[in-house]
């Protein structure tokens, strides 16, 4: 299989930097890389372009280099920022980038292909000195030149705010991390999104020019929705890969709520379905029962978490659904605290026996004021645990009713959940 021929009908192929690159891959098994900078613990969803075009690359037999940006992270890359970055401590760059790399190993241990190697640019930044810098790499680069690059020119455009020198030697650190690359494991082929095409030609005409060596690169798109936004966040913010802080459940149903203008696409680049299944699922978006949107769901969260939360994040998401709540573990109920709006209910107020329905709807924000949690109720647009409310002008609620004696969950219509977890 031909990586390229994979991307490009996936529809991740943004730029290259040579028209012949499809026969290069063709003949040749190029090793390549895609650097990360440690700007956070966790990756997020627009990470996935890149983790997943590493996969594609290995599963044709290329070898796949990791970059973790332990020098480039403590300097701020401008691409796609208006802003200088706050630059951080040399103990928290280091400690993202161990969190980063052990997420990207997790990821990369699945599936076929030649084992991916990890490198850390402090290894070679970090020792570089100054003088050296400046005569041996620094005067391969024409400032005129880079301030045309859009990652630099946009600043520059953009009154009030400009860039830092420390910002503006990120192109040239970059393209000394491929050339590095080049010398030590012969990599000829450099994938990044879109915003970083100037950051690696740059890297390949450094190449060519101390080397006389020759390499390669591809861009990806960046992860957008059909308006062209950015995409990867929900209310509560970014998507990320850590299950510490976005929960399978709430990861799976991101996808699952996906747009229907922008399931096809996402099919294609995160997912390793063929060609025909996706057409088949193409055909089925729209259709109302969100077939396409829960294959995507699957599919994703099955890479990124692995079968078992996936089947958790399914039996949650069709229970809370169709109210087939007690089927549920309450470990599993009381995870969905940190997705779905959650409040604790001192043991103490039911020491009376019961409490208010009405009063616990207004104080889980499910309804506005207890005039609105009437209406809803005498509407029938209330459920406890999944089931009609007691029937009555004020039902109310007991320690029985919460499910193992610790978790009540509450919704108002069919997709509005809230929990009571019982406790201090």
């Amino acid at each position: 299989m031909n990586v390229f021929t994979e991307l490009q009908w996936r529809g991740l192929v943004h730029q290259t930097t040579a028209e012949n690159l499809q026969a290069v891959l063709e003949t040749d098994k190029l090793p390549m890389y895609i650097g990360f900078d440690p700007t956070a613990t966790s990756l997020h969803a627009g990470s996935l372009v890149p983790l997943m075009t590493l996969r594609q690359f290995r599963r044709c037999g290329h070898p796949v280099i990791v970059l973790i940006g332990g020098a480039t992270g403590l300097i701020g890359d401008p691409s796609g920022k208006s802003e200088e970055r706050v630059l951080e401590t040399i103990e928290t760059v280091r400690a993202r980038g161990l969190a980063m790399q052990a997420q990207i190993e997790g990821f990369l241990s699945q599936g076929d292909g030649p084992p991916p190697r990890f490198v850390n640019n402090i290894d070679w930044l970090g020792e570089v000195k100054l003088l050296e810098f400046l005569r041996d790499i620094g005067k391969h680069f024409s400032v005129n030149e880079m301030v045309h690059k859009d990652s630099v020119k946009k600043r520059f455009e953009k009154e009030g705010t400009g860039i830092s020198y420390t910002e503006f030697t990120y192109m040239l650190l970059q393209a000394t991390d491929y050339l590095e690359l080049y010398r030590r494991h012969g990599c000829r082929m450099q994938c990044g999104a879109s915003d970083q095409w100037g950051n690696i030609v740059e890297g390949i005409a450094l190449i060519r020019r101390i080397d006389r060596g020759e390499a390669y690169g591809l861009t990806m798109p960046l992860l957008t929705n059909s308006e062209g936004k950015k995409m990867g966040k929900s209310e509560k913010g970014a998507i990320w890969l850590d299950p510490k802080q976005t929960s399978p459940y709430a990861f799976y149903q991101y996808w699952v709520n996906m747009a229907d203008a922008d399931v096809g696409k996402l099919l294609r680049w995160f997912t390793f379905l063929d060609e025909p299944t996706v057409t088949d699922l193409d055909g089925k978006i729209g259709s109302g029962e969100r077939i396409a949107q829960k294959r995507l769901a699957e599919e994703i969260t099955t890479l990124v978490h692995d079968k078992e939360e996936t089947e958790n994040a399914k039996k949650a998401s069709q229970a809370l659904f169709s109210g087939d709540i007690a089927s549920l573990p309450v470990s599993l109920l009381k995870q969905l605290a940190d997705d779905v709006p959650s409040i604790k209910l001192a043991p103490a107020r039911l020491a009376s026996g019961s409490i208010a329905l009405i009063d616990l709807l207004v104080e889980t924000k499910a309804c506005s004021s207890k005039a609105d949690a009437r209406r809803n109720l005498g509407q029938k647009g209330v459920r406890v645990n999944g089931k009609p409310p007691a029937e009555g002008d004020n039902p109310t609620i007991g320690a029985a009713d919460f499910l193992g004696g610790e978790v009540l969950v509450l919704q108002r219509g069919k997709r509005n959940n809230f929990l009571v977890l019982l406790g201090a």
